[in-house]
């Protein structure tokens, strides 16, 4: 039960999260944010969802494969979700969904792929070192 509370629930609430805040509806924009500034907001969103969904797929036990391919797997889950999100404001008065909202989602994923990759990534010291 510690497992579930420490690993699948915080990517549980950070959907939530996701869902609740794209859920407010938009009618007269009080504050505009500068041009750009929401696209790196979502970036940063969903670079966290795709870590902490990849951490969730890693620190299971019940589905050997979905560990196995965590970071892929919480790639595609960030990514889907990303266009769920822009369909479901769809529904949602003063809101419309928009593809750049679905690239920067998907880009703020894979950034969190790339950097998950350049820290795990051995050095050329350490290569040299399992070659011997």
């Amino acid at each position: 039960m510690k497992n579930v509370i420490k690993y699948q629930l915080p990517p549980l609430l950070w959907v939530a999260l996701i869902y609740i805040v794209s859920s407010i509806p938009k009618f007269h924009p009080t504050f505009e944010m500068p041009l750009g500034v929401d696209k790196i907001v979502h970036a940063i969103m969903f670079f966290a969802l795709c870590l902490l969904v990849r951490r969730a797929f890693f620190y299971q036990d019940v589905f050997r494969l979905l560990k196995a391919y965590s970071l892929l797997g919480a790639l595609i889950f960030a990514v889907v979700y990303g266009i769920l999100d822009e369909y479901h404001q769809q529904s949602v008065p003063g809101r419309v969904p928009d593809f750049y909202d679905v690239l920067a989602d998907t880009g703020g994923a894979l950034l969190y792929v790339a950097f998950s990759w350049m820290i795990r990534r051995p050095t050329a010291s350490e290569e040299a070192s399992q070659e011997s």
